[in-house]
């Protein structure tokens, strides 16, 4: 767990040098600004495709889960025999609609003003809020993805982890034109979103992969819609 940041910065550098790479080949002065914004929307689907593949999709995955688990309303065995159905289900579909869409619409932004810094820094910032989850959550079961996550953080692990958020979010905001005032709104957000998590976590007897899966989902698309 102390490594999980650095590995999303490599997910990070390796899917912004994809996008860019997508968008030189594609961006050409001759099409002008209706051209640029089609090449940042072909470098941001590209940065996307990259995460898919690096990861396997495994949290795409949990956040369809946790969507229609979630979303039907049930408690207690009935919640966790719906989040473990391999199934797609409506609210599933609609929270991977919204998630990409809104993912998509950030890095295309991010690209289109030539905004590197937090493409390479979301996955990172992504993960950093996983550990906070895991930190002040307990797991549904001992021996699975969650109950590795929770032995592996600590409250003491999370509180480091809140002093590289902050370093990652003033380097983006240093080197990009984001007005600081959004500073606090990102840090206010990411807060009001990872302790609904552990609500939900504590609501339903404890955190899985698929909380955690999510948690880097919907916390990377915070950071990058905050920053564009």
């Amino acid at each position: 767990m102390p490594f999980f940041a650095p590995v999303g910065l490599v997910v990070g550098a390796l899917c912004t040098v994809a996008a860019i790479a997508a968008l030189w080949i594609f961006d050409k002065p001759e099409y002008g600004f209706a051209g640029h914004c089609l090449a940042a929307a072909i470098a941001g689907w590209v940065w996307i495709l990259c995460e898919i593949w690096s990861t396997r999709g495994l949290h795409w995955d949990g956040l369809s889960d946790l969507g229609d688990a979630t979303g039907s309303g049930a408690l207690g065995e009935k919640f966790w025999t719906i989040l473990r159905d391999s199934r797609l289900g409506a609210f599933g579909a609609l929270h991977l609609l919204a998630a990409f869409s809104g993912l998509w619409i950030s890095l295309t932004g991010h690209l289109a003003q030539g905004q590197w810094v937090a493409l390479v820094l979301a996955p990172a910032w992504g993960r950093a809020a996983c550990i906070w989850l895991a930190a002040y959550s307990t797991p549904y079961e001992q021996r699975s993805l969650g109950g590795l996550a929770c032995a592996g953080s600590t409250p003491q692990l999370a509180r480091w982890q809140i002093l590289l958020a902050v370093g990652m979010a003033l380097l983006v905001f240093m080197t990009s034109s984001c007005p600081f005032w959004r500073l606090p709104l990102l840090g206010l957000g990411q807060f009001v979103l990872v302790h609904s998590m552990i609500d939900k976590t504590r609501l339903h007897g404890g955190v899985s992969g698929d909380f955690l899966g999510a948690c880097i989902q919907w916390s990377q698309l915070w950071f990058l819609l905050i920053t564009v």
